[in-house]
């Protein structure tokens, strides 16, 4: 009889050794953020661990995907961390959940479960998370308590609070007379009304022009171009026309310049072989581009002195 039943139970033991493995050999925990005291709108978190063997693969597409699961809940977002410690494995899982229920008075709300997939090599096995609750509670009572009176349902008038207004007004005069002083600073730099009558500082804006462009090599069309404009601040400061034989007059009508006769003299004579002589590049090279921008911020400190 037991040489009759050693198929059958050879049979069995295959049938044992190739079952897949058991949902029992893993374990989850659910960890809630906050239990209760949950109101309407109030996001509601929890975290999953479920510890598993190391041979074990989460399947992520079993995870709970982000959407509405009841009238009045969300999944709103789901992450996971994989974590390894001596010999084992476990599936950290964070679940963000958002409360729709307009509560009208405390009670429990129920957070539908769900399964988890893990790959193994013996084959798949699912583990169900359960369902768990957390507290709901309402924004006001549904029936306030009883008073004799009907004026006594309504809350005290709350007490006029003093305001101190010197600090804030005081702060106020401050930043406005800065204001006020900077405009005018900038308005009188500029020549702007009432200080129309005051020489522009034209020179000041010329240099700033030459300065960003001589910060790249420049053709000789634009340096030419620069000697034009040099030109012309010099016939604005002057009030007419300037030319090599009038800087005697130019430097009597305007004495705060009369120290750069040297380089205003060199600077015209450098001119009249550029536009008058039919000079190459070579000759202009003479006055480059760095000097001639070195000219006119010179004029422009003495511009500023006036």
């Amino acid at each position: 009889m037991m040489r009759a039943m050693r198929p059958a139970l050879f049979l069995l033991a295959l049938i044992a050794l190739s079952r897949p493995a058991q949902a029992d050999e893993f374990s989850v925990l659910i960890h809630s953020e906050r239990p209760f005291g949950h109101f309407v709108g109030d996001l509601v978190r929890a975290r999953v661990d479920v510890h598993g063997s190391e041979d074990a693969t989460l399947i992520s597409a079993s995870l709970p995907h982000p959407g509405s699961l009841t009238v009045s809940l969300d999944l709103r977002d789901v992450s996971t961390e994989e974590i390894e410690e001596m010999g084992a494995k476990f599936w950290r899982i964070h679940l963000t959940y958002q409360n729709f229920y307009v509560a009208l008075d405390v009670r429990n709300m129920e957070i539908p479960g769900f399964t988890l997939s893990f790959s193994r090599p013996r084959g798949d096995v699912a583990v169900n998370v359960p369902g768990w609750r957390f507290g709901v509670a309402p924004l006001r009572e549904i029936a306030p308590e009883q008073k004799e009176r009907g004026a006594d349902y309504l809350r005290p008038d709350p007490v006029a609070s003093f305001v101190d207004e010197s600090k804030p007004l005081a702060t106020l005069i401050i930043c406005a007379a800065t204001t006020i002083f900077f405009v005018l600073a900038v308005a009188r730099d500029r020549a702007w009304p009432p200080f129309h009558k005051r020489r522009m500082r034209i020179f000041s804006i010329l240099a700033r022009q030459l300065a960003a462009k001589a910060r790249r090599p420049c053709s000789e069309e634009e340096f030419r171009l620069a000697m034009r404009k040099l030109h012309r601040a010099i016939d604005a400061a002057c009030g007419h026309s300037i030319l090599k034989g009038d800087l005697a007059e130019f430097f009597r009508g305007r004495p705060e310049f009369s120290s750069l006769r040297a380089s205003a003299e060199r600077f015209f004579a450098v001119s009249d072989e550029v536009f008058f002589s039919g000079a190459s590049d070579a000759t202009s090279k003479n006055f480059s581009m760095a000097e001639l921008v070195r000219f006119a911020e010179e004029l422009a400190e003495r511009e500023k002195r006036k």
